[in-house]
């Protein structure tokens, strides 16, 4: 009774933490040594259980505790199959307008170009195209199932710039260290270290007409509430802006939480918002996960069935 109950337990856990790989895709723990144990220290469990009741060990009852184990064992199975053998979790943070191929999926993503007002509102999609399919379209906070993959829009920070000189006139914004030079949009591909516990996103941009050069942390409302003294809106993300001429000198250091800011001699509209990023996290296979599942509950239902006959045999013999 007790080696039953702790095989039903091991497959019972061994098929929600498989099932975790859809539910919360991504997490490096997937891949770990001690998700492989976990898995490898369920499957031994109800391996060992259903060796003896598939030969009489455990009654009638064994064998259907086993057609439901038999389940589990293929979902257990197949959950190492993609810890182990899975690839990382890879991120695409694409530049607005651009297309990013995707081997792995055979596809290319096609992110959506934007613009101020729909960086704010955080609007941005990606498309997914592979060649003879439907396109699949992902808006920020999605997720889908792709094979045996596990498709994810993330929204990213982001801030959108644009610049004039002093005369009004409209400049052109470049990234030179960016991987789309001509962007207005600033994704922080990259951190910088504030203090011995704070790291903030970091992004940079040049008005070339003007010789500028730009660097903007990201601060987070969160990140703000860090240091010891108030900066702005406590409640709202912020940019802290610097510029410098191309010999490196600087020209001034401001704040802003959106809005129009005059630095180094030119005038910046800024506006902070959200942009996507795509995740792709390898996920059990979704045949073996449904045929696993069916074979497993259809072991607890004929368990079932066999438990209310013999209450029902009771019942009438009493």
């Amino acid at each position: 009774m007790s080696g039953r109950v702790t095989a039903l337990v091991a497959g019972l856990v061994a098929i929600a933490i498989v099932l975790a790989q859809d539910v919360a895709p991504g997490a490096a723990f997937y891949h770990s040594w001690q998700y492989a144990l976990a898995l490898a220290l369920g499957l031994a469990l109800m391996t060992g259980y259903s060796v003896g009741a598939w030969r009489g060990g455990d009654g009638p009852i064994g064998r259907r505790v086993v057609l439901a184990l038999a389940g589990a064992i293929v979902v257990d199975l197949a959950g190492l199959a993609s810890g182990l053998l899975g690839p990382d979790t890879a991120t695409i943070a694409g530049t607005p307008g651009t297309v990013a191929p995707i081997p792995a999926l055979g596809a290319a993503a096609f992110f959506a170009a934007t613009d101020a007002d729909a960086l704010a509102r955080g609007a941005g999609s990606v498309v997914l195209r592979r060649r003879g399919r439907p396109a699949i379209e992902l808006g920020a906070g999605t997720r889908r199932l792709l094979g045996d993959s596990v498709i994810t829009l993330s929204p990213r920070p982001a801030v959108y710039v644009e610049a004039w000189d002093a005369r009004g006139a409209h400049l052109t914004v470049t990234q030179p260290t960016g991987t789309a030079f001509l962007s207005p949009v600033l994704q922080f591909g990259t951190r910088q270290r504030i203090t011995d516990a704070l790291t903030v996103p970091v992004d940079a941009f040049s008005t070339p007409a003007q010789h500028r050069t730009f660097r903007a942390l990201y601060f987070s409302p969160r990140d703000l509430a860090a240091f010891p003294h108030r900066i702005g809106d406590p409640n709202r993300p912020a940019v802290i802006l610097t510029a410098a001429d191309d010999a490196g000198r600087p020209l001034g250091i401001t704040l802003s939480q959106g809005g129009r800011v005059a630095l180094g001699g030119v005038t910046l509209q800024v506006t902070l918002g959200t942009y996507p990023v795509l995740a792709i996290a390898s996920a059990p296979d979704p045949v073996a996960l449904a045929l696993g599942l069916g074979v497993f509950v259809l072991g607890l239902v004929w368990l079932a069935a066999l438990a209310r006959l013999r209450r029902t045999g009771v019942a009438h013999a009493g």
